[in-house]
């Protein structure tokens, strides 16, 4: 990754920072909470390397590219302004993350493989959300005061896409092909046409969205 910086300290009643971000994740493992499961909450548990086939595409080739959280361009800003109120505006944009088509191999095993190789079928659409902060302190008599605080995520209520289903046949549908024969190369569409297998209906259907706008209220008494 490559980072650019630029920050004000605050002072005159504000402060500033952004930053932009060129980065590349690329490999075959993407880590102990997968991303190629769509993100394990149990470690060392994926389907990573169960088999030798899950690490070929249909080429016979290894599944090395950009792993599923890549996001080639992000760009932060953050500013502050301290007045009767004090606000604040987060805005965060980043590239898309890429879809890898993936199949079940091996009847009674069901092994997924990415055969067309990583980033085969594009990327979700381009990512933005603004957030806004506002704090007002109310003195009280001696040391003690009132801290009111709104935090609202997601301010302008967007819904982008940020994640597709990549998988590319139906439910219980898999294609038969002996160790063999896949490490010699094979077409996987012409096997699925010729095994009459089902499609998955939901497949690059978009599966996840952006979080509604969300409205956080807060009260604190200092004393």
């Amino acid at each position: 990754a490559l980072e650019f910086r630029l920050d004000k300290r605050f002072s005159s009643r504000y402060q500033f920072a952004a930053s932009y971000t060129f980065a590349k994740q690329r490999g075959n493992y993407s880590g102990l909470a997968s991303s190629d499961e769509d993100g394990r909450t149990s470690p060392n548990v994926g389907r990573g390397f169960d088999y030798p086939l899950m690490a070929f595409d249909q080429n016979a080739k290894p599944v090395l590219g950009v792993l599923a959280t890549d996001r080639p361009h992000q760009f932060k800003t953050q500013f502050i302004y301290d007045t009767f109120v004090t606000a604040g505006l987060n805005f965060y944009a980043a590239s898309g993350i890429p879809i890898t088509r993936e199949a079940a191999f091996v009847t009674g095993s069901g092994f997924p493989i990415q055969y067309l190789g990583r980033n085969s079928d594009g990327r979700t659409p381009f990512f933005t959300q603004l957030d806004l902060f506002l704090q007002k302190e109310l003195k009280l008599s001696g040391d003690r005061r009132i801290v009111l605080n709104v935090n609202v995520l997601n301010l302008l209520d967007q819904d982008t896409v940020t994640n597709r289903n990549p998988t590319y046949l139906g439910a219980g549908q898999q294609v038969n092909i002996s160790e063999a024969d896949f490490f010699k190369g094979f077409d996987a569409q012409a096997l699925i046409a010729a095994q009459r297998l089902v499609l998955n209906p939901l497949f690059l259907k978009d599966s996840e969205f952006q979080d509604a706008r969300a409205i956080r209220i807060g009260a604190k008494f200092i004393f």
